[in-house]
């Protein structure tokens, strides 16, 4: 198909070279969690189909056990992903000409590591309206981000039954998460950034409902957009 050979969906492939293993590892992760959690293998993989957040699917997996009530367990699920809303509104005027039903599946697959890979890529919309660049771009770290995931929860559903619980895989869960951030912070705006995010997360980890997430995201990235206009200032 000339839509996997397009240059632009093949440079995002290779963007996504770097933290495939901690993705995998992630994916491998969570869905060991699922399984542990009681999901036989179907209904593990068919999660992963309809829920593509890992921690939302964490988040839940009590609740559901527990036999909350589903407002609860919706709750919960919107607010673990709230952020989603921040990095959808973030790429919006990127995607703004193309029609509901693409950009709703632009919206299933913009994922962390997809978000911040874009970002880094294209911090601003093109102004060729003609211009597939961009999307072609998405389409490869995405596609690439959720090919690996799969493959993650396959292997989880295939092996991990054998996998000893003295190896401690939830720390090893942990690491992956480090290798997947580490990568992204490449200059001043990402650290300041991931700066925030952290100190946010430490004073508000105790917080209900996982808000510490919210919290979090939301002062990473007005501390990122500080940080761009104190440096557009510096240099004009």
């Amino acid at each position: 198909m000339k839509f996997f050979k397009n240059p632009h969906f093949l440079e995002g492939v290779k963007s996504m070279r770097e933290p495939a293993l901690a993705i995998l590892a992630w994916s491998i992760v969570t869905n060991i969690a699922l399984i542990s959690a009681g999901l036989n293998s179907l209904e593990t993989f068919s999660f992963n189909i309809l829920v593509y957040a890992g921690s939302a699917q964490l988040a839940v997996m009590p609740l559901i056990n527990g036999d909350f009530p589903y407002w609860t367990i919706w709750l919960t699920a919107f607010i673990v992903n709230s952020r989603f809303l921040i990095f959808s509104a973030a790429i919006q005027p990127h995607f703004k000409r193309y029609s509901f039903f693409q950009k709703t599946i632009i919206g299933y697959l913009n994922t962390d590591m997809t978000f911040a890979n874009f970002l880094q890529k294209f911090p601003s919309a093109s102004s060729d309206k003609k211009s597939t660049y961009e999307l072609f771009y998405f389409l490869g770290l995405a596609i690439s981000n959720w090919s690996i995931w799969i493959v993650g929860v396959v292997l989880a559903i295939s092996f991990g039954a054998y996998i000893p619980s003295s190896w401690g895989i939830g720390f090893a869960g942990t690491l992956a998460l480090i290798a997947l951030i580490v990568p992204t912070i490449k200059n001043k705006t990402a650290l300041v950034s991931a700066v925030a995010a952290a100190i946010t997360c430490m004073l508000t980890v105790n917080f209900p409902y996982r808000l510490t997430i919210i919290f979090s995201v939301v002062s990473g990235v007005l501390a990122a957009m500080l940080m761009d206009k104190i440096q557009k200032k510096r240099y004009t």
